[in-house]
């Protein structure tokens, strides 16, 4: 059986820290390894033009941060490509096969909530293992299986349809995130989440895998 993990850890969370200073929301759309070392983010940032444009500046300034590329204003969003070292929660869980609902930085808060699903109890102590190494405090919040959910809605249906047949869930994705937001008419940021839920209902209700003890 799938398990889904809830940890509460504390790490250092640069980017939102830059965001609450300049009086901006951040949230990330979506992310990927780069390389081994570093990884992509696709940021979203809100705010007064002025507050996004400090925010983004000081982004590119930020030790660790190799890349920052921002797309099309939107309103008051601003799409934003980072590329960085590897945050230390995206380190521990480099070689663990494990897959992320809840990203811990996509919060200023501290301890933030990190979920993701796991099948092998010895990735979900890798887990645990790298972050103690790294000196992060991390809690176990909850462990419980992966509940089956109800199938999905016809919005859902025709958003992963669209995803589909467009190609981004192919390696390399034919096309970005913001490319499929303007063909289904939804904000990236809410897609990202619509189709990270329909991910999880399908892993739900497809890949019944026995839990694998270790």
């Amino acid at each position: 059986m799938l398990r889904q993990v809830t940890l509460q850890v504390k790490a250092e969370n640069k980017l939102q820290g830059i965001a609450r200073a300049n009086g901006v929301k951040l949230g990330i759309v979506d992310c990927k390894p780069f390389n081994k070392t570093g990884m992509s983010l696709l940021l979203e940032l809100r705010g007064r033009p002025k507050s996004v444009r400090a925010a983004v500046a000081e982004i590119r300034r930020t030790e660790g941060v190799r890349q920052a590329v921002e797309g099309e204003v939107e309103g008051d969003s601003v799409p934003l490509l980072v590329v960085l070292s590897r945050p230390v929660t995206c380190r521990a869980s480099n070689d663990a096969a494990i897959v992320c609902l809840e990203c811990p930085l996509n919060t200023d808060a501290q301890p933030a909530s990190w979920k993701f699903i796991v099948r092998k109890t010895g990735d979900f102590r890798q887990v645990l293992s790298k972050l103690e190494k790294e000196g992060v405090d991390a809690k176990i919040e909850d462990v419980a299986p992966l509940e089956r959910k109800a199938t999905l809605t016809d919005r859902q249906k025709e958003i992963m349809s669209t995803a589909v047949a467009q190609g981004y869930f192919e390696f390399p994705r034919k096309i970005s995130l913001t490319g499929l937001s303007g063909l289904v008419g939804v904000k990236p940021s809410t897609l990202s989440e619509i189709l990270r839920s329909a991910e999880r209902r399908i892993m739900a209700n497809a890949l019944s895998v026995p839990f694998q003890e270790e």
